[in-house]
């Protein structure tokens, strides 16, 4: 890949990484149009609110993965920009390392509104509990499911009596 092609993603990169230092673990070129940066989950809400004031206006989605042999789940949610020309072909990956038998987050919604529905299906799906979230309340699953969070390795299906 030339330099040329990742030009703007590089430019992102280098500024992830001056503005921001010790608030981020890793910041990667992926490909063109692919940034990933893995942040603490301290100093998730300030990288945001970063992100945001650069740019990165709005979450295309928020996953969850479940680390089961690391005992972790990771949040990622992917962002990228209406605003920035420059920044439309791009999508950064924010993502933060959560203690599987704990994993709390505080809300990223008051920074990119687009994340509240999305959080609410990691809530659900993987059992993160997102602090200060608007309706951290079911999306997806039935009103009466009292069960473990589906998505997880280590979720079984109920027998049938």
């Amino acid at each position: 890949m030339t330099a040329a092609l990742l030009d703007v993603e590089e430019k992102v990169a280098t500024a992830v990484r001056e503005q921001l230092g010790g608030a981020v673990e890793e910041v990667k070129v992926e490909r063109k149009g692919r940034i990933s940066i893995v942040v603490r989950k301290e100093t998730a809400r300030d990288v945001a609110a970063w992100l945001h004031e650069m740019g990165f206006d709005h979450t295309v989605a928020v996953a969850g993965i479940d680390r089961l042999a690391e005992k972790r789940i990771e949040v990622i949610y992917f962002v990228s920009s209406f605003s920035r020309d420059d920044f439309k072909h791009i999508v950064l990956s924010l993502k933060v390392n959560l203690d599987r038998d704990n994993p709390s987050l505080q809300t990223l919604t008051p920074i990119w509104e687009s994340a509240n529905f999305f959080e609410r299906e990691a809530y659900e799906m993987f059992g993160v509990n997102f602090e200060g979230h608007p309706n951290l309340q079911k999306l997806l699953l039935q009103d009466n499911w009292d069960g473990p969070p589906p998505l997880r390795k280590d979720f079984k299906i109920p027998e049938m009596a």
